[in-house]
């Protein structure tokens, strides 16, 4: 199977495709958001299919690929399977994952619906490409006809009204969110985090750049918490958490995404908070802070046995992100696990645990801070204590499950 995009001649509703040709999203055209889009998914080849010789810029093309200009007549003489794109389908890398995992091993041609409207997006079997286009025009007939399929989470079809409009932009933000993203930061901090990206996009800012800030605001914390103003040093938390989200958005919007971008924003994140527990424990052993009674000296060693305990929790999951997945990000370290050791197999104690995973992940535990800090630093130390013995508690568990499945020695 090869993918093929279209960019002349006539839709199925008689509709020229030539003048999306220059339909831009943060400054990428979308036949080249498409090919790059195509690149990621694995393809080494993408035909172009224009009968005229169109000028098509693609500068934004780094990677090699081999890009083959075919005329309509061309493609009807392919003996090949062919995935057809006109060039103005807008769609994200996991849209298109989902119609290559449809098509894969399909013996059928589909025509791919939004609610059995048709979103210029096909795939037509080699016995039936000869018929796909007539007299400069996509076959309505041979199109409509074929089996087809309505996606859950289907692309977008830029019409005509469209062109010079930001609805293609605003429909690829409402699809930013990562699958393992929870409630909280998908329904409250992109209400923040996409005007924002929707700013950045028109800089020239890298993700990697924007990391790098929204990290440094992040470990700043540490600072506001070991001078005993947690209030703050929690809403300078939060506000590093909302914002930690535009690197990303950006990287998916410009098509920037990398390894090192999501090891970066990791390292930054991780910085973050063991900045907090160091800060946490500076303040409570600040004798100008907290006095030397019985209580507090107990609470200064809770306080010191945190920051030992996020390093060992925090290496042991890096460890096994390192040894045995491809993904930077750490959101998705439950998901790896369970992957590889179903949870109806794991203990009671454990099911119960992963229950409330949710309590460790940025998005809650960072506004859980503010409420914390409002409660007082001896109640932060004592309460994440207990989360790191359960915490601790999980990791074992995996590390032995784990071990009894395969080798995770070096």
């Amino acid at each position: 199977m090869s993918p093929a995009i279209i960019v002349d001649g006539k839709d199925i509703n008689n509709e020229s495709i030539e003048i999306f040709l220059d339909e831009k999203i943060a400054g990428i055209s979308n036949i080249e958001r498409l090919i790059i889009n195509l690149q990621n998914e694995g393809f080494k080849k993408v035909y172009i299919v224009a009968n005229k010789n169109l000028e098509i810029k693609l500068k934004k093309i780094k990677k090699p690929i081999e890009l083959k200009l075919i005329t309509h007549k061309d493609l009807c003489n392919l003996k090949e399977d062919i995935l057809l794109f006109q060039s103005n389908v807008v769609l994200n890398k996991k849209q298109l994952s989902d119609i290559v995992e449809l098509t894969s091993n399909s013996n059928d041609s589909y025509s791919f619906k939004n609610q059995n409207e048709y979103i210029g997006v096909s795939y037509v079997k080699k016995d039936l490409i000869m018929n796909i286009f007539i007299d400069n025009s996509l076959n309505k007939k041979l199109i409509l006809n074929i089996d087809s399929f309505n996606l859950k989470d289907p692309p977008l079809l830029l019409s005509k009204s469209q062109i010079g409009t930001k609805i293609g932009r605003d429909f690829l933000f409402s699809h930013i969110s990562k699958n393992v993203s929870g409630w909280v930061s998908k329904n409250i901090n992109s209400k923040i985090s996409i005007p924002v990206s929707k700013l950045l996009i028109r800089t020239n800012l890298h993700p990697n750049t924007i990391t790098l800030f929204v990290g440094c605001l992040g470990i700043s914390c540490g600072f506001l918490y070991a001078n005993n103003n947690a209030l703050l040093g929690a809403l300078i938390l939060q506000l590093s958490t909302i914002l930690d989200r535009c690197d990303g958005e950006v990287a998916r919007i410009k098509l920037k995404e990398s390894k090192f971008g999501q090891w970066f924003d990791t390292a930054l994140d991780q910085l973050s908070y063991f900045s907090m527990f160091i800060g946490i424990a500076i303040c409570l052993n600040n004798p100008n802070y907290f006095p030397l009674t019985n209580i507090n000296i107990i609470i200064k060693q809770f306080s010191i046995i945190n920051v030992l305990l996020y390093i060992i929790f925090i290496t042991t999951v890096l460890f096994f992100m390192i040894r045995r997945t491809s993904n930077g990000s750490l959101a998705y370290y439950p998901g790896e696990v369970d992957k590889r050791v179903p949870l109806n197999e794991r203990s009671f104690l454990y099911r119960l645990i992963s229950k409330y995973r949710f309590v460790l992940k940025r998005e809650f535990f960072s506004p859980a801070m503010i409420f914390g800090s409002l409660l007082g630093y001896k109640f932060l130390a004592i309460t994440a204590l207990i989360l790191f013995i359960f915490g601790l508690y999980h990791q074992v568990s995996d590390y032995i499950a784990l071990r009894e499945r395969t080798d995770i020695t070096y």
